[in-house]
């Protein structure tokens, strides 16, 4: 999973990507729905607060916007295992 600074990407592309990530995501199932527009925005808040990242999979070859602190310990989980392979 690689990491990918939203500052690097025009304001058309960030906005497409969450666009799209929106209408991945399907319908809330809670209590109310709540509207694309305030998704968007919650998630451009998150991101330029440093609360979410943008990250690529090559696996399965997707974008998305996580939590800051679960690609953190994602990626401390990784070192870990590559660590423990090569001390072993």
């Amino acid at each position: 999973m690689i990491k990918i600074d939203h500052t690097l990407l025009s304001e058309e592309a960030l906005e497409n990507l969450i666009i799209d990530i929106i209408t991945r995501q399907g319908t809330d199932y809670g209590e109310y729905e709540i509207d694309i527009q305030m998704k968007r925005k919650q998630l451009l808040n998150n991101l330029r607060s440093g609360d979410a990242v943008i990250v690529y999979c090559s696996k399965e070859d997707i974008c998305d916007i996580i939590r800051r602190e679960y690609f953190l310990n994602l990626s401390n989980r990784v070192l870990s295992e590559i660590f423990k392979r090569y001390s072993d």
